[in-house]
């Protein structure tokens, strides 16, 4: 993913979110920034929506809908930054992503200081780590196979002419997390190019599946296993795009 010279990663994500008894004072905000501003010196605040799914023996009950103040802290140059929200924690590195060594102590400076902050965390409902890349390959006819080993196959029946696609998989992984592989086709930013969306979600599936204690070891697996599936979907040939000169 990084081992280019021009990697595709134009985001990647680290998310917690965290057990309803974890302890959650309405003062978090201001004593996380004075933990983490040498890094993430701006802060700034959005707006943002939690949605609740009420649920019962015979199905889905309702559902609320409610408008959440979300804490943002930035890096100086704003492509590193941490979202703060009700019991929910994520850590953004944007294009260009320098490397796992740097994102990596960031996730962990940003987890180790809620942690302390909230006197320990108590469990989980989600943890996450996403990578999108957008890929863009010279031309404007390709045969995808060339490209990838991920990609929609049309039998002989269908029309081979294709104006969009979305293909996708939900890889399981130690009967907890689910890997969420999609490709879509997308807007190219340069002439004479394709342009294409690989988006690698890996998410823990099963509540409170993995200890706080175990959080950082969870996060460096779910990076081992992000990274194969994306050498794993991609040739040769598309490798040889990364590592061409700007």
């Amino acid at each position: 993913m990084n081992d280019y010279r021009n990697p595709p990663i134009v985001e990647a994500v680290c998310e917690f979110r965290f057990s309803s008894d974890t302890p959650w004072d309405n003062d978090l905000p201001d004593r996380f920034y004075d933990a983490v501003r040498d890094h993430f010196p701006i802060r700034e605040s959005r707006k943002g929506q939690s949605l609740e799914i009420k649920t019962n023996t015979t199905g889905i009950e309702g559902h609320r809908v409610e408008t959440i103040d979300i804490q943002v802290f930035l890096a100086k140059d704003r492509k590193m930054l941490v979202q703060l929200g009700p019991r929910g924690l994520s850590i953004h590195c944007l294009r260009p992503y320098p490397s796992w060594e740097v994102f990596r102590p960031m996730i962990r400076q940003a987890y180790e200081a809620i942690a302390s902050l909230t006197g320990g965390i108590r469990g989980f409902d989600r943890i996450g780590l996403l990578y999108i890349d957008k890929i863009e390959i010279p031309g404007e006819r390709i045969r995808l196979e060339d490209y990838f080993t991920f990609y929609p196959h049309l039998g002989e029946g269908l029309p081979q002419e294709v104006e969009n696609f979305m293909v996708g998989c939900d890889f399981t992984y130690k009967d907890r997390d689910i890997c969420r592989l999609k490709l879509t086709q997308a807007m190219p930013e340069k002439q004479n190019t394709l342009a294409y969306l690989l988006t690698t979600d890996y998410f823990l599936a099963r509540k409170d599946a993995v200890k706080p204690d175990d959080a950082y070891a969870w996060v460096e697996e779910a990076h081992t296993e992000v990274k194969a599936l994306f050498k794993g979907c991609i040739t040769k040939k598309l490798e040889e795009i990364f590592d061409q000169e700007e």
